[in-house]
């Protein structure tokens, strides 16, 4: 559990799953201060406790467990808790908010709730809560697929909240970040041959300046969040092809260092990993 609104707390402490960041705090005492939202859309919602918010220029309000809100990237949040609070932070890529939206008949909007501003209030029907203790209770469960799972449930949470009119405002909003471009960029091209310095002169930013603000703002530099990406693509890639054809798939110009890369992150090379899963398969 976090108990600081700090990035790099966020960043180690926070469970990162393909789509969504799951952050989970825990205040037991009084508290007031200062957080941002960073490059993504973040669902939040109590737990426990109570909330005083004051979300950019937006007027003061409360919001409690009953609630969730939606806060657009790169908002400041001033915030007051005077009773112990828990609360969960869902920090959603954009990219499959995109995917939901556009697979979504969006005119099926049944309710409306109140908008301060930039941001979205909502009342958690039951639909919703249930989905929210889902997300929890897979979190904190020693299920394989348990990344996985939640990863469906966010989509389903997704398709219940853009039921609600307003919502699609805030989720669908058009965000110009750079870091939010770059990171678009990444995912996007990650089989190619990607240079950052090529993706800097793209945000008419100096390679080194691009460099500390995504590592600031992601945690890690361009160079090790396109490398975690291909890793993480290669593991479905390799239940089809050989370790050659991913090499290839994913961009790398040099079969060995794929490999080397590859034992570094999961401890066994792309063969012995295909090994054991056919093992386990069988």
């Amino acid at each position: 559990m976090i108990n600081n609104f700090d990035r790099n707390i966020e960043l180690i402490d926070g469970i990162e799953t393909d789509y969504m960041r799951f952050l989970y705090y825990d205040f037991e005492k009084p508290y007031k201060g200062y957080y941002k939202s960073y490059e993504n859309n973040r669902i939040c919602t109590i737990l426990k406790g109570q909330k005083k918010l004051r979300v950019d220029e937006s007027d003061n309000f409360y919001y409690g467990k009953d609630e969730f809100i939606i806060l657009p990237p790169n908002s400041k949040v001033e915030m007051e808790m005077t009773v112990p609070t828990k609360a969960l932070v869902l920090e959603i890529e954009q990219g499959i908010i995109k995917n939901v939206v556009e697979k979504v008949n969006c005119d099926i909007k049944n309710s409306i709730s109140p908008s301060y501003k930039n941001i979205f209030l909502g009342k958690k029907n039951e639909t919703i809560d249930e989905i929210f203790k889902k997300i929890i209770k897979t979190n904190f469960s020693v299920e394989k697929n348990k990344y996985f799972l939640m990863d469906l449930y966010i989509q389903e949470m997704l398709y219940n909240i853009l039921k609600i009119q307003g919502s699609e405002d805030i989720l669908t909003k058009e965000h110009t970040h750079p870091i939010s471009i770059a990171k678009k960029y990444i995912r996007e091209n990650y089989d190619k041959n990607i240079k950052i310095k090529d993706i800097a002169n793209y945000l008419n930013m100096s390679e080194s300046n691009f460099s500390i603000q995504f590592k600031n703002i992601i945690g890690s530099t361009p160079n090790l969040y396109l490398k975690e990406i291909r890793l993480k693509k290669s593991i479905d890639l390799l239940k089809e092809k050989n370790v050659t054809e991913v090499a290839y798939d994913l961009g790398y110009e040099n079969i060995s260092y794929f490999i080397s890369q590859f034992k570094n992150k999961y401890g066994y090379t792309p063969k012995q990993y295909q090994k054991i899963k056919q093992k386990r398969t069988l």
